[in-house]
């Protein structure tokens, strides 16, 4: 079972109100990711959807009953690729960003034939593939996949090198779930030396952390659709619905700055809380009253590294509204800058990204694996069994994000989990 006894609470997005703009600018989330906007509205997607913002003339977006809804429909506007579906996809690029922690969403992915949801992390600054086999960093916490909601794919993108991993280095877990219906959580423990993978609080299997994922990332949620193969979203043309609970990290560092937690409000009222974990709020309560929350953990003294410089420093940035303990003011700790939030809004924000400059980490060569005879390189929880399979192949993304099959949502049923390495289509 999950157990964060020890970590800080450093991202809280309860969802009870929207918070979403173009770049990011004032708000939680941003809808269009810098490096990928198509036109004036308009990220340029991947799989058979393109992500759109409201200003195209359709919001894929919903708050309600503290939850987010994400809509797929078919292409409905003059946005994005022509021919695709027109959805919705969320990212803290230039807010938020941290460096190892826990990492969790709680979510009602769709079961319906065609929708690929995921969460997931991209680091603030790629580094070059020094192979030239044109690999990236990329963390999935989860991808499913609407024809096979029972699987749970976890998958590591790195540039590393490793004997026995033929699909081009990546690693993946996998669990399946008995039950895939409703809200389930998906979390991962990810540290200097071991990246975890967790369903409903259960280990799921766990990886070496590659030479290359010792830098602060930031979180995406979304939802895509497939056009091709047994996942096709063109088969039926209605539209696909996925609901998000939360979406919560956590951290361990001396230096992380705990932000205070936003009222719950789960949906089915299963919340599975903190995990031990501390918000500001409940830190507050044995040190010396404060006029503000986030003065009661360590802060740390202001870094220079704001632009490419290097760290060896786990880093944690918050910026965050109504969720953050000192709304309009940046919590940052060490190597990354954050970007203060001037609270909620629903409207749009045009105008050039201002996602945060790339800070690099400097990484010992020496904390990667060779991955065992029987090409899995993952150690799995009793729950679960070493397995090697091949999953289905999925549409292709030209910036990131692993296809993977899609996996259910459900209440607190526990996974059995099966750790596996197999070919990966999409890079």
């Amino acid at each position: 079972m999950v157990d964060l006894t020890g970590y800080k609470l450093t991202f809280d997005e309860e969802f009870n109100t929207r918070s979403i703009s173009q770049t990011g600018a004032g708000t939680t989330w941003a809808d269009i990711r810098a490096q990928d906007r198509g036109d004036a509205n308009a990220d340029v997607g991947f799989g058979h959807s393109s992500f759109v913002d409201k200003g195209s003339g359709y919001d894929p977006f919903q708050v309600q009953n503290g939850a987010l809804s994400i809509t797929a429909v078919p292409d409905r506007t003059s946005s994005g690729v022509p021919g695709s579906w027109e959805s919705g996809l969320l990212t803290t690029q230039g807010n938020f960003s941290q460096t190892y922690g826990y990492f969790e969403v709680r979510a009602d992915f769709s079961e319906q034939v065609g929708a690929w949801d995921a969460f997931w992390l991209l680091p603030n600054q790629q580094t070059p593939d020094p192979h030239n086999a044109g690999q990236h960093q990329e963390l999935d916490v989860v991808e499913r996949y609407g024809d096979g909601p029972k699987t749970v794919y976890s998958t590591i993108h790195t540039t590393d090198q490793t004997p026995n991993i033929p699909w081009q280095q990546n690693r993946q877990v996998t669990s399946e779930m008995p039950n895939q219906n409703g809200y389930h959580t998906y979390g991962m423990d990810w540290q200097a030396d071991r990246i975890s993978f967790y369903v409903d609080g259960q280990l799921a299997g766990s990886q070496a952390t590659p030479s290359d994922l010792h830098s602060p990332m930031y979180m995406l949620v979304n939802l895509a659709t497939q056009g091709s193969g047994s996942n096709n979203a063109d088969v039926a043309g209605v539209p696909i619905t996925s609901k998000i609970d939360y979406v919560r990290a956590y951290s361990k560092a001396p230096t992380a700055v705990a932000v205070k937690q936003d009222a719950v409000s789960s949906p089915d009222g299963k919340d599975p809380g903190l995990y031990g974990a501390t918000s500001a709020a409940a830190a507050s309560t044995s040190t010396t009253a404060t006029a503000s929350a986030t003065t009661t953990t360590t802060s740390a003294a202001p870094s220079s590294n704001t632009t490419g410089a290097a760290s060896s420093t786990p880093s944690t940035t918050s910026s965050q509204g109504a969720s953050s303990a000192a709304a309009g003011s940046a919590a940052t700790t060490t190597g990354v800058t954050s970007k203060p939030a001037t609270g909620s809004t629903t409207g749009n924000t045009s105008g050039a990204s201002s996602s945060t400059a790339g800070t690099t980490t400097t990484t010992p060569s020496s904390t990667v694996s060779t991955a065992p005879a029987s090409a899995t390189g993952a150690t799995n929880s009793a729950i679960g069994s070493t397995t090697t399979g091949t999953r289905p192949a999925a549409a292709t993304s030209a910036t990131s994000q692993a296809a993977a099959p899609s996996t259910g949502s459900a209440g607190t049923t526990s996974p059995t989990a099966s750790a596996t390495v197999s070919p990966n289509p999409a890079g």
